[in-house]
C-alpha cells in the first residue's frame, strides 16, 4: 500500500465533506482551489504539511461551529506508538464519540492511522496490512457500540 500524500487525503475528505447536506457548492470548490495552489507552489513541502490541523480547518470550513451545524463532527488523530492494544484504541474511540452523542448526523474522522502502522523510512508488508485491518475493525466495532441508536454516522479513515 503506497503512502498517501496528505494534501492528496485532504483533496479526498474535501470531497467526502462537500457530499454531506451541511456544505455548500462554493465552500467545496474554494477548498479545491486552494488545496491545488498548495500543491502546485509547494510541491516539495507536501510532506510537512499538518494534517491533523488542516483536516480540522477543512471540516470547520464545510460543517461551520459546533453549535450551528446540523452534523456533529469529532476527529481522532492516531499519535506515533510502538504498539496498538485495543484498551488503547477503546479509549481514544469512545472519548470521541461522547463528542458526537445525541446527534442525529455526525461524522467521525480518523488520521494518522496508516502513518502510525508503517512509519516514515518503512515499507508497508503484509504484517502492516493486517495490522492495519485489526485497527480498522476495531475501531468500527467500537464505533457501533457506542453510536447513538437511530443515528446517521459516517467514519471516515484518512
Amino acid at each position: 500500500m503506497a503512502k498517501s500524500d496528505p494534501v492528496d487525503q485532504l483533496r479526498t475528505l474535501n470531497e467526502i465533506l462537500a457530499r454531506t447536506f451541511a456544505s455548500d457548492v462554493e465552500r467545496a470548490e474554494n477548498a479545491r482551489r486552494a488545496l491545488e495552489f498548495f500543491s502546485r507552489e509547494y510541491a516539495d513541502d507536501t510532506a510537512q504539511l499538518c494534517l491533523r490541523r488542516c483536516a480540522d480547518q477543512l471540516a470547520r470550513l464545510h460543517l461551520g461551529d459546533d453549535e450551528s451545524s446540523e452534523l456533529a463532527f469529532a476527529h481522532w488523530h492516531v499519535p506515533a506508538l510502538e504498539h496498538f492494544s485495543p484498551l488503547w484504541i477503546r479509549q481514544a474511540i469512545v472519548s470521541e464519540m461522547k463528542k458526537l452523542a445525541g446527534r442525529r448526523q455526525s461524522l467521525l474522522l480518523v488520521t494518522g492511522l496508516r502513518e502510525t502502522i508503517c512509519p516514515k523510512g518503512k515499507n508497508w508488508t503484509h504484517k502492516r496490512q493486517a495490522q492495519y485491518e485489526r485497527v480498522r475493525d476495531w475501531i468500527d466495532a467500537l464505533v457501533c457500540a457506542w453510536a447513538t441508536r437511530g443515528a446517521q454516522l459516517q467514519v471516515v479513515v484518512l
